[in-house]
């Protein structure tokens, strides 16, 4: 029961990465500009699997279907009044999942590149579930091996809300994100099955 517990809290923290309200303030468009570039120099976090479907479902599943594949996640909403073109997904657009509890994980993304990559950021000032980070930057690569198995590459940059949190967050990082993201592919290759059975 304890490890469930763990799990899923890992990977509503591993996929959306969120930031407690509490000590939030704006951060500046440089510095998660230069976070998205340390997720591909020197990230904090970073793992890789492989998904049993093409890169296309698999980009799409990542992007619009959080509720599908992170724990207690139950409704997801999107506004593309910041995106270049405000009737799609896209830099800019911002999503917005409801988790069971009411508490709300607010990102917008930074890069929208289909079906090969895509970054968001964290909105602190929006997002109401709490979590020890001051900020966070999400990156998520994929590269199609076959035209039935696609390697996602995921690298997440951030900072804590103090030095003892940093510890507590770099643990619980590196012993849960491979894990939570073999989770996350095991449920979208089930779900290409599923959605593809002839």
């Amino acid at each position: 029961m304890r490890d469930i517990i763990r799990i899923r809290f890992f990977l509503t923290i591993l996929a959306v990465l969120p930031a407690s309200p509490a000590g939030s303030q704006t951060i500046p468009h440089s510095l998660i500009a230069q976070e998205l570039e340390r997720t591909q120099t020197k990230p904090d976090s970073a793992t890789e699997v492989v998904v049993d479907a093409p890169a296309d479902y698999v980009f799409k599943f990542l992007t619009t279907r959080l509720h599908d594949y992170v724990a207690d996640a139950t409704a997801l909403k999107f506004d593309h009044s910041g995106s270049l073109r405000s009737d799609q997904l896209g830099e800019g657009s911002v999503r917005t999942a409801t988790m069971q509890n009411g508490e709300l994980l607010v990102q917008r993304f930074l890069l929208m590149a289909p079906p090969r990559e895509f970054a968001y950021h964290t909105d602190m000032q929006r997002s109401t579930l709490e979590a020890p980070l001051q900020y966070s930057v999400g990156r998520y690569q994929l590269t199609e091996l076959n035209e039935r198995q696609t390697r996602l590459n995921v690298a997440v940059t951030y900072r804590a809300t103090s030095r003892l949190f940093g510890f507590i967050v770099r643990r619980a990082f590196s012993s849960a994100l491979r894990r939570d993201f073999e989770r996350a592919a095991g449920i979208i290759s089930s779900a290409y099955i599923e959605e593809n059975a002839y």
